[in-house]
């Protein structure tokens, strides 16, 4: 068995979510359902912001990985995509939470996700993927502002902490687009109910 990876790297910090701020490694899947990667189709993508390269890969064991990101356990670990959950698989999430103390797993929410660990969180950032709907049942929601408000409502019936997080259509947490989707989240948070998520690693200017 073995996975496609785009990327290992770290330490860093986790810039988003319940673990804000906290140090990690970080595993990137390569492939995603929402957006092929190529600058083409961008536009006409799920996530048409979308600033992560997830294409290509090095196919990995699993024991390659775990050499690769090195066991910390004072550490937590993210794995992301691309669309992390079209290859994670239970043996991948129960490895990574026996070597973290918490794995926090980035997801569309179009697939569900295995069998994991009390301490692998899934964190949902819901994209709006044709014929694919979000099934996943996340411990909390990364909603991005504005261009996946309309999945703000589920979010908050869930029960679960929802962030909400301006899209940086400047490139970037700065410009007069990003401060008009940071003022609408503060809105959110106000009148809603829902967390501030800022993406704390651009502004700490890390990987």
């Amino acid at each position: 068995m073995t996975y496609r990876v785009k990327e290992v790297f770290g330490p860093t910090i986790q810039g988003e979510g319940l673990h804000a701020g906290m140090a990690c490694m970080f595993l990137r899947l390569a492939g995603c359902n929402a957006w092929d990667g190529r600058p083409e189709t961008r536009a006409a993508s799920a996530c048409p912001y979308c600033d992560t390269d997830f294409r290509g890969g090095e196919p990995m064991t699993l024991d390659a990985i775990m050499a690769r990101l090195g066991s910390q356990p004072a550490m937590g670990c993210v794995l992301s995509g691309g669309e992390p959950l079209l290859q994670a698989d239970a043996a991948l999430l129960a490895t990574l939470g026996s070597a973290f103390t918490w794995v926090d797993v980035e997801t569309n929410g179009t697939r569900s996700c295995p069998p994991r660990p009390t301490n692998v969180f899934v964190s949902c950032s819901p994209k709006a993927v044709a014929g694919q709907p979000v099934l996943v049942e996340p411990d909390w929601w990364k909603v991005l502002i504005p261009a996946q408000e309309a999945f703000i409502d589920r979010a908050l019936a869930s029960g679960k902490p929802v962030f909400v997080q301006p899209v940086c259509p400047d490139g970037g947490p700065a410009g007069e687009g990003y401060a008009r989707n940071l003022k609408r989240c503060v809105q959110l948070c106000v009148e809603r109910g829902c967390r501030l998520s800022l993406q704390l690693h651009k502004y700490a200017g890390v990987p």
